[in-house]
């Protein structure tokens, strides 16, 4: 059941960052058709391209954390013996749910305390459109990290060795 609920997790959140990716190329091409080529700006999508970016870019963060491609500088760790080293990574990643969960509980108190206002040009609610972006995507985050960490991959060489150690026992050369 977990993995089921893993694998959904992973979809869901891969196929809003290409939506939203999508909505974001879209609106941007229609605001300078309207602007340019028609010479009527549309009033509202600015608004909604600003929003968008923001959920595309937190969401894009913690996709990015799931995929472990933030950029990292491991030349300092990499001078440190290896149970020293385990022990950096393990703390690293606990700081990063750490401050996920931090994020989860800020920022579900400014969305609490920002109900009310509402965007300029569409009238939606501020604190959903564009302040829960926040919490939300920090407690994918915070999930992405508890992950990590009870499967051990604290580092790309984790996940490569694990890899490898598959392909050897099914008989696959290692493509990592």
């Amino acid at each position: 059941m977990s993995q089921r609920i893993t694998e959904r997790i992973d979809r869901t959140a891969d196929g809003l960052l290409i939506g939203i990716g999508a909505v974001l190329v879209v609106m941007v091409l229609l605001a300078v058709f309207f602007r340019y080529v028609l010479n009527q700006s549309l009033s509202w999508s600015d608004e909604l391209v600003r929003y968008l970016f923001v959920w595309f870019t937190l969401l894009g963060g913690v996709v990015v954390l799931r995929e472990r491609e933030h950029i990292r500088v491991e030349y300092f760790v990499e001078k440190v013996p290896l149970p020293l080293r385990r022990w950096i990574d393990v703390t690293m990643m606990l700081m990063v749910c750490g401050f996920h969960v931090a994020l989860i509980i800020l920022g579900g108190l400014w969305v609490w305390t920002t109900r009310g206002s509402y965007t300029s040009a569409l009238q939606w609610p501020l604190n959903l459109v564009f302040y829960a972006a926040l919490p939300l995507t920090s407690l994918v985050g915070a999930w992405y990290s508890v992950r990590r960490i009870v499967r051990g991959e604290f580092t790309e060489q984790d996940v490569v060795e694990e890899e490898c150690l598959a392909a050897e026992q099914g008989g696959d050369a290692c493509r990592s």
